[in-house]
């Protein structure tokens, strides 16, 4: 390390590629966000087109996902789901319109 004293220049070119590494982490994040964020609409989607699970139990009994999700009475195998959902849709992060078709343009 020098003993020259650092100037506010040589500071600001050195946080300058922190700052641009930073950008970039930031744009894959979002990028990585919306997909997860699309994909969880898709099985939301899924899910509102239809009753539920047959045959989830093994035991050929239907599942209805009012009993799946949460407060039902085997929310724990979608509670995390539902979690998630949650948090994607509150996001501040722009995103494609709610109730888009997945793969629509």
């Amino acid at each position: 390390m020098s003993d020259t004293p650092r100037t506010d220049a040589d500071i600001f070119i050195a946080s300058g590629g922190q700052r641009v590494a930073t950008l970039q982490l930031t744009k894959q994040m979002e990028a990585e966000l919306a997909v997860a964020r699309k994909g969880l609409e898709a099985v939301a989607s899924l899910m509102d087109e239809s009753q539920g699970v047959g045959g989830l139990h093994m035991n050929g009994d239907f599942a209805p996902w009012s009993e799946l999700r949460t407060g039902g009475r085997f929310e724990e195998w979608l509670v995390a789901f539902d979690d998630a959902l949650n948090a994607a849709r509150g996001s501040n992060i722009s995103r494609e319109p709610r109730g888009s078709a997945p793969g629509a343009a």
